[in-house]
């Protein structure tokens, strides 16, 4: 069983390393520097999808990419991009832009090289069911066994807003200008935040009431993921495993920890302990964490709704 258990956290820890950073050698696409608010139209609303949760895998989706497939993507708001395998790429005809040589990173921060590229469509689900996918796109050979790509929400749904349906396993999609969150409309037993960004992209960080920022990421299988300042010895139940860009990270499972999110209120939520991470690697919160919840993302007005599927909000 201890073999099994083991097995299982590194899996969902090679997930989290592989797409936890992208670190970009040039300038980003047209595409991902715009405001999603500034978008002339919005597109047709795609049907909601199910997903399935797959050990090792994290939370995965169907998907067609240029008409191609079907494709297995994880489902990561932490990606930072739609990553594609070099044989996804080969099989869909995806088109790698010139001159846009890059690197991707896990926690550890050593680089791995990876090519921005664009394509044509994205649907999940069945092959009808298209997405805007107007984010960034990153084929790279830094992903885990068992998975053809990742799909970073944020990237494909932008414009539109998107919801996280953790337990009930669906994936949907919202205009956000016509149902947008608000500040002063909080819903029962959760809450509205800040969508938090980081200088050069649009992962999704919250403001924990400690100070810290976290990182909503629904790629890994971890609760409070936080650096373990005491990393000199290996301990007992820690994991070892080697990230996208070929770093050595770990983790072992801590003491439970309470901590609030505006007023939502997390409490002995697992908490993780992570060595060999970069300096500057974000303070996650992983499905261990967020799994009771459904989660609400609005790209126009940089808001974050967290709130138990029980709650019914009133849109005003």
């Amino acid at each position: 069983m201890k073999l099994t258990i083991s097995h299982l956290f590194a899996g969902l820890l090679v997930l989290t390393t592989a797409v936890r950073a992208v670190s970009f050698g040039a300038a980003l696409s047209p595409a991902h520097d715009s405001n999603p608010g500034e978008v002339a139209t919005t597109p047709a609303l795609p049907r909601p999808v199910t997903f399935r949760e797959v050990p090792g895998r994290g939370m995965v989706v169907r998907a067609w990419i240029n008409s191609a497939g079907p494709f297995d993507l994880a489902i990561d708001t932490g990606a930072g991009a739609i990553l594609l395998s070099p044989q996804v790429a080969g099989d869909a005809q995806v088109r790698i832009k010139a001159g846009r040589a890059s690197s991707i990173a896990g926690l550890s921060g050593i680089n791995t090289s990876a090519h921005e590229a664009s394509i044509r469509s994205l649907a999940i689900g069945d092959a009808e069911n298209s997405l805007p996918a107007q984010g960034l796109v990153m084929i790279t050979n830094g992903l885990p066994r068992g998975i053809d790509g990742v799909l970073d929400p944020t990237e494909a749904f932008a414009p539109l807003g998107y919801v996280i349906d953790l337990p009930r396993h669906e994936l949907s999609a919202f205009d956000a200008r016509e149902l947008p969150l608000k500040l002063d409309a909080q819903p029962a037993g959760g809450a509205v935040v800040q969508w938090l960004r980081e200088g050069h992209g649009r992962r999704p960080f919250v403001q924990l009431d400690n100070g810290e920022r976290a990182l909503l990421d629904t790629g890994s299988n971890l609760g409070l993921a936080i650096k373990d300042r005491d990393s000199t010895t290996e301990r007992a139940g820690e994991y070892s495993v080697r990230d996208v860009g070929g770093g050595r990270v770990s983790a072992r499972r801590a003491r439970p920890t309470t901590v609030a999110v505006g007023s939502l209120t997390l409490r002995n939520i697992p908490t993780d302990m992570i060595s060999g991470a970069e300096a500057d690697a974000p303070v996650l919160l992983g499905l261990s964490a967020l799994r009771p919840f459904r989660m609400r993302f609005d790209p126009v007005h940089h808001l974050i709704e967290i709130a138990p599927v029980e709650s019914q909000r009133r849109w005003r």
